[in-house]
């Protein structure tokens, strides 16, 4: 069986310095991504917050049934449009 060639990302480093500064730039990627995850994780707590989660599915679900329904109500009472 062959191996298979990995791509090498860290083919810039060349010095001790160079090991630093991308240890240091992983360590904020790392940090970055996580308070990312945070920032989500407190918008899905907001959005499923009982106290907003009933208005809101109310509203997403609701509307366009009573969309619906007041366009059938007009197509009962006004006919239907003709074209």
């Amino acid at each position: 069986m062959k191996k298979q060639k990995k791509n090498n990302d860290y083919r810039h480093i060349k010095s001790y310095r160079d090991l630093i500064a991308q240890k240091t730039h992983l360590a904020y990627k790392a940090k970055y991504s996580e308070k990312q995850l945070e920032i989500r994780l407190l918008e899905i707590g907001y959005y499923l917050h009982p106290v907003r989660l009933v208005p809101s599915l109310v509203t997403e679900w609701a509307q366009p049934m009573l969309m619906e329904l007041k366009n059938r109500i007009k197509e009962y009472f006004f006919g239907r449009k003709r074209k």
